[in-house]
């Protein structure tokens, strides 16, 4: 699997009768934060460190062999050949090549290897102790590992060692923004990456989130101007950059223009394979216009980078449901709860399942039922699904001998009542009628 080079924003909520519950999913932006920005970008030697001809020869194949796996998408294989590369630079330099060392700690990063990655960075450290995109590296798995703290000191040291380092002010901003800081001491650190970096396409993509995220906190249209002035002159820095468009979508439904929307998001799948945000943001979309396959192949290829994301999970099993997979459907929402049983998403979509989509029997129906039980009890206190409670929940009071106020929609839940007892009055009257038939016949 592939691993992403950066995070590159939250998700647009889109919701179909709760068929997925994400409100910027945790890990690409939380409710209070923007996504942290990765550092990695097209390596450079950056040390006042004469590097020999042999270990440079051995740098620029190891860069363009990470390059091209890179956009090929990372593998076990690639992994292990790109690592050899850099390690060959390495040792050619005496094993004291900290940009070197640098980078074998970002391949094991977008390998998936954590802990490899972290020893390196470190190791790379050692060698230079002023080297601020390895202490910036580390401060973002502090920041992956939720403890701000340790992320924003790690970020606060690199910039004492170097003033100039983009990726550490650029990461401080986001632990600030998610911290409360005020937007404009965020915006004065993604500036001052800028005016170092004037082409830093993470900075440019991080201030039309910001932007973004005030207009909506404001209700404010001309930050979303400005956010899209951003995204433009991003693009034409480099028109390939994905992230600028997975953020351009967000602006556009903000908009309301849907149809732009989904061509960015389009656009940012077809640059990025591995954009996990793309994919979801365009599987919400489709499947809210009932463009199920779409839906159902861009959630797949999002559970395939996020094997453990609850969010995407649910979202494809309801492209499932929308192709009439009913089985899949159920698979799906069953192994959602597997991953986390105390979300209520799943457990709403499973009564959902069961009660409009399978047989209708009453079996079938007291199965609804039960979910709709489950989802109430652990959507208790949760203000985000304060509508689907209702919808589930609502009782129409009915006078005897009159009709129910037709102003009153009942919910779920009463209408599997209402439903359960028309069947059982049914067979009732089948058993009854098969009696008499019986006598009829002795």
């Amino acid at each position: 699997m592939g691993c992403r080079t950066e995070w590159t924003g939250p998700l647009f909520v889109w919701r179909v009768a709760l068929t997925i519950q994400i409100v910027w999913i945790s890990g690409c932006g939380g409710t209070t934060q923007v996504p942290p920005v990765q550092a990695t970008r097209d390596p450079a030697v950056v040390s006042n460190v004469e590097v020999n001809e042999e270990a440079m020869n051995q740098w620029n194949t190891a860069n363009d062999a990470f390059a091209r796996e890179a956009a090929a998408g990372w593998g076990r294989a690639n992994c292990q050949q790109v690592d050899r590369l850099y390690e060959e630079a390495n040792a050619a330099q005496g094993h004291a090549f900290t940009e070197s060392i640098y980078m074998r700690g970002v391949v094991a990063r977008e390998c998936g290897d954590i802990g490899s990655a972290t020893s390196f960075f470190l190791k790379a450290l050692e060698v230079n102790s002023g080297f601020c995109k390895a202490r910036a590296a580390i401060g973002l798995i502090r920041l992956d590992e939720g403890d701000e703290v340790e992320a924003l000191s790690a970020f606060n040291k690199a910039l004492e060692d170097d003033p100039r380092c983009t990726e550490a002010y650029l990461n401080r901003s986001i632990v600030s923004w998610r911290r409360g800081a005020p937007a404009q001491e965020v915006l004065n650190d993604i500036r001052r990456a800028l005016a170092i970096e004037s082409d830093f396409l993470p900075a440019f993509n991080q201030m039309a989130l910001l932007y973004f995220r005030m207009a909506r906190d404001e209700g404010d249209d001309r930050r979303l101007d400005l956010a899209e002035v951003v995204c433009r002159q991003a693009q034409l820095l480099d028109r390939d950059y994905a992230p600028i468009y997975n953020t351009w979508g967000l602006i556009k439904i903000e908009r309301n223009d849907v149809i732009e929307a989904l061509r960015m998001f389009e656009r940012a799948k077809q640059l990025d394979n591995d954009m996990f945000e793309a994919f979801m943001n365009f599987g919400q979309m489709t499947l809210s216009f009932r463009g199920y396959a779409d839906a159902r192949q861009s959630f797949a290829r999002a559970v395939e980078l996020e094997p453990e994301s609850y969010d995407a999970i649910i979202g494809l099993g309801a492209a499932y449901r929308g192709e009439r997979n009913y089985q899949d459907a159920q698979r799906q929402y069953e192994r959602a709860i597997e991953l986390d049983a105390s979300r209520p998403e799943a457990y709403f979509n499973l009564g959902l399942l069961w009660q409009d989509y399978m047989s209708g029997s009453i079996e079938d129906l007291n199965r609804a039922t039960d979910f709709y039980e489950q989802f109430l009890a652990k959507s208790q206190g949760q203000d985000s699904f304060a509508s689907a409670v209702e919808a589930v929940n609502r009782n129409c009071t009915q006078a005897r001998g009159r009709r129910r106020s037709s102003d009153c929609r009942p919910g779920r839940l009463q209408l599997i009542q209402d439903t359960v007892s028309v069947l059982e009055e049914v067979q009732a009257l089948q058993r009854e009628a098969e009696g008499l038939q019986s006598e009829v016949d002795q």
